[in-house]
This record gives structure tokens, C-alpha cells and sequence, in this order.
């Protein structure tokens, strides 16, 4: 049974006061996760940048960060005075290692971009496109180009609500086009998934992330769930160390016995 991956929210999450910034990969890196999630935007000249927000505050005026160079954006600095980052810093830093990288998108442009600078620096494996779970944007229309212009790229479908009382039903789930543009993982809500989603997921063959676990209790059940061999395949957290303790604690046992 494969061990359950921790995903650095944003690189440390909480456990760094200033998140997406260099200091906060590098500190969920030292913690041990086993990949980092974070969330990108295109520059003006169509540079992949990596932000949560899609604009910024200049001379006291939001402006949109496709209407900015990276030059500008550069001069916006973090609270602790890093610069925002582009993509390419990001792998200059973590592309050699063998950690995962997942990427949130709210459009497709920006998915291509990635894909282009993945291929360039042949890390196409490792990464993940994710589709956040906010942006409405049919399932069809956002990841076909996306899957046109690659077709080994990791896809992850993001979703809101829980297995039929919350409104996710398995016509929602979109079987037919997660198999045709081959999107290998649900991502859901943990709060309001369940064991019977789970396992519909599992048994119509694909993976199931949890994003916005941050309390041990949801941490130690998520890790002891399991059905027919096969585990919740990604966890997101604000809290990796306290994760990675607990996973060490709870899977890393039964591994040992089942080997």
C-alpha cells in the first residue's frame, strides 16, 4: 500500500509567516514533503508567476498582474522583503530534486505556459495541473487545450461539496470526461467528502487528494482510511511537519509489517 503524499501548502503553509514566498518552500522542503503546491498567474509578456492573487497593489492601485512586466511585480516585495517569484526561479531551486509540483490555474492559458516551461526543463512528470475548485469554467473546456498540448501531464480536477447530500453527484463527478482527457485525480473538500466518495472514486479507477486539512483529528483519520489496498493518495496542509508526523507514525508501521 503506497504511503499517503504531503503537499506544502503554499511551501511551509502556517508554519511560515509569509507563504508562496522562496523561505517557505525551502522550509516544507526541510520538514520532508513530498511535493509543494502553490498557484500561478501570467505576466504581462506572458511569464508564469507564482501568487495566489492575481493583482497587486501599485502606488496604491490594484492592477492586474497580466498588465505588469516581471520587472514591476519584482518590485513588489513580501513583508519579509523576498520578491515574488516566477516559475523559473522555482524550479532553478526545486527542479532537481524529487519533489512533486502542483499548480493551481484558474485559466487555461496559464496551464499552457507551464506545460511549455515543463517540457523545456523535461519535468513534465512531476507536475500537476489543478483546476481550483472556485473556478466554474466547464471541465471539457479547461483541460482539453491543456491536454492537446501535452499528453502526459498530470490533471487534477478540484471540486466543492460532498457525495450526494452536499452536491456532488457521480453525473457531476464527470466520468466521461475525466477518461477521455485522462485526469487521473479528484481533489475534495475534506470536510465534506466521505468514505462512500472515496470509494466511488477508487473503484472507477482514479486517485483522491484532500485539500484544507489542518486539524490532527482529520489528519489521523484521512491517514487511517483505506479501502481495498489503496489509500487517500494526497493530502494539502498548512500543517506538513504535524502531517509527516503522523503519517510516520501511522502508515510507516504497517508498511514495515506488510513487507
Amino acid at each position: 500500500m503506497n504511503r499517503t503524499i504531503v503537499w506544502g501548502h503554499r511551501g511551509a503553509g502556517f508554519r511560515h509567516p509569509v507563504e508562496n514566498s522562496m523561505s517557505s518552500f525551502r522550509k516544507a522542503v526541510e520538514m520532508g514533503v513530498d511535493g509543494l503546491k502553490t498557484e500561478a498567474q501570467l505576466s504581462k509578456e506572458g511569464e508564469v508567476i507564482l501568487s495566489f492573487n492575481n493583482q497587486l497593489t501599485i502606488n496604491g492601485t490594484s492592477v492586474k498582474m497580466s498588465e505588469l512586466t516581471v520587472e514591476q511585480i519584482k518590485k513588489v516585495r513580501y513583508e519579509n522583503n523576498e520578491q515574488i517569484l516566477t516559475i523559473r526561479e522555482f524550479f532553478d531551486e526545486f527542479g532537481k530534486s524529487d519533489l512533486k509540483f502542483n499548480f493551481d490555474v484558474r485559466e487555461t492559458p496559464v496551464g499552457v505556459k507551464i506545460i511549455e516551461v515543463g517540457e523545456e526543463l523535461n519535468l513534465i512528470d512531476r507536475i500537476e495541473i489543478a483546476k481550483p475548485a472556485s473556478i466554474f469554467t466547464p471541465l471539457d473546456d479547461f483541460f482539453r487545450p491543456l491536454r492537446e498540448k501535452n499528453e502526459k501531464v498530470n490533471f487534477v480536477n478540484s471540486l466543492f461539496g460532498g457525495y450526494k447530500k452536499n452536491n456532488i453527484s457521480e453525473k457531476n463527478l464527470e466520468f466521461d470526461v475525466m477518461d477521455e482527457l485522462n485526469i487521473e485525480v479528484f481533489n475534495l473538500q475534506h470536510y465534506k467528502s466521505s468514505f462512500d466518495l472515496f470509494k466511488l472514486i477508487k473503484d472507477s479507477g482514479y486517485k483522491c487528494y484532500l485539500w484544507g486539512v489542518l486539524f490532527k483529528h482529520f489528519m489521523k483519520k484521512y491517514l487511517n482510511m483505506y479501502y481495498d489496498e489503496g489509500r487517500i493518495d494526497g493530502i494539502f496542509t498548512n500543517y506538513p511537519d504535524t502531517l509527516l508526523k503522523l503519517r510516520e507514525e501511522i502508515q510507516i508501521p504497517i508498511m514495515k509489517q506488510s513487507t
